[in-house]
């Protein structure tokens, strides 16, 4: 149930099959962003457009079930988020980068909405944390285009970890954040006893997270030695795995949410609540997955998943266009002092990290114009906004949150007004720059410091995960990847081992080369 200003916003369902609207949602949303995508502007902003438009004709049981969809969108994005982390490689000056920042907006944004828009502390947090996070999957497609023209620059590999690390945090510190939210379904707040459950379920879900990823990377990347009466039981298939990974983080997910009857799955004795935080679980399954099988099963998972992502944003930004309306544009005063706002604090926070960082990154002594390039281009790098928008901004509306706050109607309204908002100015305007800009920064800055930390893992760009924004995003096949197909039909038509086919197919390129 939606309320204030989005009840009056919502059209009224129209009865005809359901097959017809699904083919909406996938046909013409797809059509639309590829159109976007081919004119170098925001895919998520094409489909948002699509959605817009089906509004007028929506039909009565996708209505119903818009929020489940919704959270089935979110999923995959928290999902990718995981998999994106690669814990080899980080650093703790990574976290200083991907969350200080983020850290210094959303306060910042909490602050003014406070002292300017009378809400309360905690709807300003929720309305900052909704609009601070980084749009990761415009700005890691993007990062990849960068580092193919400027293979030695460091940043846009800096930038490809630094992005996957923000979101995570804001999905994180947004359930955790739930808590103190007060939605309509969670009794009284003590706040000492919150403060304890939510460090217990942080805890919790990091140990059971790390199990299932662990023990999930191992078993599906030894699966095929399995056998049963002399014959291989698994396939060794790409979408074997995936369907695997698939089903343990959705087990994950499960298992932080709620029975039928609103009461936790796995509750926390002491407190209310669950005792798994649902957003943190799916992500640690997803990095120590990632770090725990092999890499060519990885590889596999995400090219797969990229192209489920193209479906799960289709649903999620085609719902969140449902969701909107023409008269949300006059809140658009109402925002302009939150952007100037955040995006100063950003400003401010990413050219501090940038600084306090630069002798962790071997940039003790570099050239100061060169460290304020870098810093511009890290900043330009973290305006796009969209996917994590998308998927936050409804929930205080659907969940009603701020039980028996003062302004609770009206906050729970311009959160969920703004996340559009945002999405529309800020992933059009944020792209445009980086687009422009980006290139001139980074030509600016190629001269680098000798010492300066030019690892970030092995460059591998490839992960086909959430929006491919580049004009060739859908239609990565590299030769690495051909051999890794070839070698797993080949492993499945004689019966071998996925390692030791792929391992001699890559022998025979290197000698024929």
């Amino acid at each position: 149930m939606l309320d204030g200003q989005v009840i009056a916003d919502v059209q009224f369902p129209k009865e005809y099959p359901v097959q017809l609207a699904i083919a909406y949602i996938l046909l013409v949303g797809y059509l639309v962003r590829t159109l976007f995508v081919s004119l170098r502007l925001p895919a998520a902003v094409g489909v948002i457009l699509s959605g817009f438009i089906f509004s007028y004709f929506l039909q009565a049981d996708i209505f119903l079930e818009r929020d489940v969809l919704q959270e089935l969108a979110f999923f995959l994005v928290l999902l990718t988020a995981g998999l994106e982390i690669s814990i080899k490689d980080l650093r703790p000056y990574l976290f200083v980068l991907a969350w200080f920042p983020c850290a210094m907006e959303l306060l910042a944004i909490a602050a003014f909405s406070s002292a300017a828009m009378d809400y309360t502390f905690i709807e300003g947090l929720n309305l900052g944390i909704v609009l601070a996070a980084i749009g990761d999957g415009l700005v890691i497609p993007k990062m990849k285009e960068f580092s193919a023209h400027f293979p030695e620059h460091p940043m846009p590999h800096l930038m490809f970890r630094w992005a996957p690390l923000e979101a995570c945090f804001a999905l994180t510190f947004f359930g955790v954040l739930k808590g103190a939210s007060a939605p309509a379904c969670m009794p009284e707040i003590n706040m000492p006893l919150l403060v304890l459950a939510n460090i217990t379920r942080i805890g919790a879900s990091l140990a059971a997270g790390a199990i299932f990823g662990t023990l999930s990377g191992w078993l599906i990347t030894y699966r095929t030695k399995a056998s049963l009466f002399g014959h291989q039981v698994f396939t060794g298939s790409s979408v074997e795995s995936f369907l695997m990974l698939l089903s343990v983080a959705l087990v994950s997910y499960g298992l932080g949410g709620n029975c039928a009857s609103g009461e936790p799955l796995v509750p926390i004795i002491f407190s209310g609540g669950s005792l798994l935080q649902p957003e943190l679980l799916v992500i640690v399954t997803g990095s120590t997955f990632a770090a725990a099988a092999d890499k060519h099963t990885v590889h596999h998972v995400e090219h797969i998943l990229g192209g489920v992502w193209v479906f799960g944003q289709l649903v999620l930004f085609t719902m969140l266009g449902s969701k909107t309306s023409t008269a949300i544009f006059p809140e658009l005063s109402r925002l302009l002092p939150i952007m100037a706002v955040g995006l100063t604090a950003r400003f401010i926070g990413v050219s501090a990290a940038i600084v306090l960082t630069r002798r962790e990154r071997g940039c003790e002594f570099q050239n100061p114009e060169n460290t304020a390039h870098d810093a511009l281009f890290c900043f330009l790098a973290t305006v796009p906004r969209a996917t994590i928008q998308g998927a936050l901004g409804a929930v205080p509306v659907s969940q009603r949150y701020f039980k028996n706050f003062p302004l609770s109607e009206d906050a729970r309204s311009f959160i969920f007004t703004a996340a559009r908002l945002y999405i529309v100015c800020m992933s059009v305007f944020g792209m445009c720059s980086l687009n422009t800009f980006g290139p001139c920064l980074l030509r600016a800055s190629e001269k680098r410091p000798a010492m300066e930390i030019k690892f970030l893992g092995d460059h591998d760009l490839g992960q086909e995960l959430l929006e491919q924004l580049d004009f060739n995003g859908d239609n990565r096949a590299s030769d690495e990847l051909r051999v890794e197909d070839a070698s797993t039909v080949l492993a499945e038509e004689f019966n071998l081992d996925v390692e030791t086919v792929l391992e001699l197919l890559q022998q025979g390129i290197v000698r024929t080369r």
